[in-house]
């Protein structure tokens, strides 16, 4: 997703941007359920419940399926994440307060974590996966600028509220996601168009930073892309695909084990920010917004063309 403090950067190629925003076509196997939403991202799914943000309106949003509706706001959080923590709390991402906002199930505050276990901040936190055990990992993006240098961390959020860095160093770290036996995060290092592989410890440190892929190797390279297009969020089914949403291709790759591209699901507004498997995998939910501004934007359900359900 966008670092907000970066906007005004954008206005030379503010016509480049709406044109690109508006050349996606529709997709067939698509399901609407919210056509206007502000900048939707960062979707989670539990008890048939599906959980996301809208940054453009400060809130966390519900759907049912049946309606959306509010379930939690909070005035200049611009939200990016909504995610599962322990057992009856979820953590809200603020990209520009730069904080996590712990909430319960009915949209009640329980409390904000500013700093990690040294004292120290977490700029433009943005994408977040739970561990299993309890704990998530998320990223501190950094500045989402080509020339900025490469400042993006994840940070680890153990059950019992531990807060520690666990990687540095990347070029605006951005989606995450654990593989099925929980030995592998993934983590898109958005302006290199790079997935990062990392091997996970016992207590959730990472090591053995490795690239498993670089996007222009199973989409081919394009001279006249912009740079903000890049991986954003990230998702992993139960054999181990890795699904990564392009942010501005206007698309959501689907890749084996080994890095080969098995799928591509098109989405019509091109900056595509993330997407959430329901349990048995059969469909996935898409957060997409329309630009790079935050304003307008759609979330969806989508077939998963590798699945059938069980």
């Amino acid at each position: 997703m966008l670092n907000s403090r970066r906007l005004a950067a954008f206005g030379p190629l503010l016509a480049l941007v709406l044109a690109a925003a508006s050349a996606g076509a529709a997709t067939s196997g698509l399901t609407t359920i919210n056509p206007k939403s502000a900048y939707p991202e960062g979707p989670s799914y539990r008890d048939g419940i599906l959980y996301y943000t809208e940054m453009g309106s400060d809130r966390v949003m519900t759907w049912d399926g049946r309606e959306n509706r509010v379930l939690w706001s909070r005035r200049g959080c611009y939200p990016t994440t909504v995610a599962q923590w322990r057992d009856s709390e979820m953590i809200v991402l603020c990209h520009r307060q730069e904080l996590l906002a712990r909430i319960d199930r009915s949209g009640g505050t329980l409390g904000l974590i500013e700093a990690d276990d040294t004292g120290r901040g977490f700029p433009t936190p943005n994408a977040a996966t739970p561990d299993g055990e309890g704990g998530l990992y998320f990223s501190s993006s950094g500045m989402f600028s080509p020339q900025a240098p490469a400042t993006g961390a994840v940070l680890y959020l153990d059950a019992k509220g531990g807060l520690r860095r666990v990687a540095d160093g990347i070029h605006y770290s951005n989606g995450v996601a654990l593989s099925p036996d929980g030995r592998t995060l993934f983590v898109s290092e958005h302006l290199s168009r790079n997935v990062l592989a990392f091997d996970v410890a016992a207590d959730g440190g990472l090591s053995g930073r490795r690239i498993f892929l670089h996007l222009d190797d199973i989409v081919g390279a394009d001279p006249d892309r912009g740079w903000e297009v890049g991986p954003d969020g990230l998702a992993v089914d139960r054999e181990g695909n890795l699904f990564i949403a392009e942010y501005g291709g206007g698309r959501i790759l689907v890749v084996d084990r080994a890095g080969s591209l098995r799928a591509t699901i098109r989405v019509p507004e091109a900056y595509v920010t993330s997407m959430v498997l329901v349990p048995d995998e059969s469909r996935l939910f898409i957060t997409a917004p329309a630009t790079i501004f935050a304003t307008g934007g759609a979330v969806y359900s989508a077939a998963n063309p590798l699945r059938q359900p069980d």
